[in-house]
């Protein structure tokens, strides 16, 4: 558990210095190097498991990310909701995308148990939210309470 800590307080003074150059390269190699950080830590990846694992998640975050960024770069600066056409096309997308999301995760659901137990991978579920939850809350923490509306 204090290692967890530690590990914690690294992360968010390195995001204190990472989060001045927003989509900056170096950010996203930082933040990178830190989820592999925090993954390791939580799933408790043995070296042999470790050298089999990563090259199936990098391929599995590679896809998840191919495919939020075709999602992202169509809707971005349309606005779903401008009529009624449009939002049923914004919906149906949506869905879509995430119905193709979701099949990502089955598939390498299996070929992650290839290479790590059930538990590990529940492990990695949990990892994955508790560290997009980290970083979404630093941030929320770097920008100030919202505004009063």
């Amino acid at each position: 558990m204090r290692k967890i800590g530690l590990l914690i307080l690294a992360i968010l003074f390195t995001l204190n210095h990472t989060w001045a150059q927003p989509d900056n390269p170096k950010h996203r190699e930082r933040i990178k190097a830190l989820k592999i950080a925090y993954i390791t830590e939580h799933v408790n990846l043995s070296a042999e498991q470790a050298e089999k694992f990563w090259p199936v998640h990098n391929s599995y975050e590679k896809e998840l990310l191919t495919l939020h960024r075709g999602f992202m770069e169509k809707y971005r600066t349309d606005n779903p909701g401008t009529d009624r056409r449009t939002a049923h096309e914004y919906i149906d997308a949506n869905l879509d995308f995430q119905e193709q999301a979701l099949a990502i995760k089955k598939k390498y659901k299996d070929e992650f148990l290839k290479v790590i137990s059930p538990e590990q991978l529940a492990d990695l579920y949990r990892a994955e939210r508790g560290f997009k939850e980290m970083l979404l809350r630093e941030l929320g923490r770097r920008q100030g309470p919202p505004d009063k509306r």
